[in-house]
């Protein structure tokens, strides 16, 4: 079972039991990979991403969930990137022109509101130096919030993809902390403003 068997599986569940909406497609680079991200409200969200998105993604996963027997198929159908050692496969997979997907507060909100943000998409960015491609969903976390066991049926899910963010590329050994803080304030801002917007 391959990538796009898993994704027709996906459009076919969140587009048959959800509304949703996606705006914004035109922003998605033509002409360069990309690190997409976006917030993490909901268990639905990797599968909203990967359905709404029509390009491969290698996304990063949770290592724990790898260990969830259900689990294992689908992620290792999708070449899910385990946590833990992800930067540097994440990394080796940019610069091979391929697209990576994360969920920066590395893990899912309890209330539907931001988290902080890990630094992992800003050192991807600044390490590789592709676009950062700023997603907001808003919805999933009404359709299925991460205590309940059964969705919300035909729930409005909305993904609104902002304009790429563009970091230079750093060749120095180490970041300096202040930029890396910078560059994920700028990445946590420009996803605040796509789930916030009305």
């Amino acid at each position: 079972m391959g990538y796009w068997i898993v994704r027709t599986i996906f459009v076919v569940i969140i587009k048959g039991l959800f509304r949703v909406k996606i705006e914004g497609t035109e922003h998605i680079p033509k002409e360069s990979n990309y690190i997409i991200v976006a917030n993490h409200a909901s268990w639905l969200d990797p599968m909203v991403m990967v359905a709404v998105i029509p390009y491969k993604i290698y996304g990063v996963a949770l290592r724990s969930l790898f260990r969830i027997k259900w689990l294992q198929r689908t992620l290792k159908a999708l070449e899910a990137i385990p946590t833990g050692n992800s930067s540097g496969q994440a990394l080796s997979l940019l610069m091979k022109n391929k697209t990576v997907g994360l969920f920066p507060e590395a893990g899912c909100s309890r209330d539907g509101k931001l988290r902080r943000f890990k630094n992992g998409a800003a050192v991807l960015a600044l390490r590789s130096g592709r676009p950062v491609v700023p997603c907001g969903i808003s919805g999933s976390y009404e359709a299925m919030p991460r205590h309940s066991r059964f969705p919300k049926l035909f729930s409005r899910i909305t993904v609104k993809i902002g304009k790429p963010l563009y970091f230079l590329k750093e060749f120095d050994e180490l970041i300096d902390p202040f930029l890396l803080e910078e560059s994920t304030d700028k990445i946590k801002t420009a996803i605040e403003r796509l789930c916030y917007e009305r």
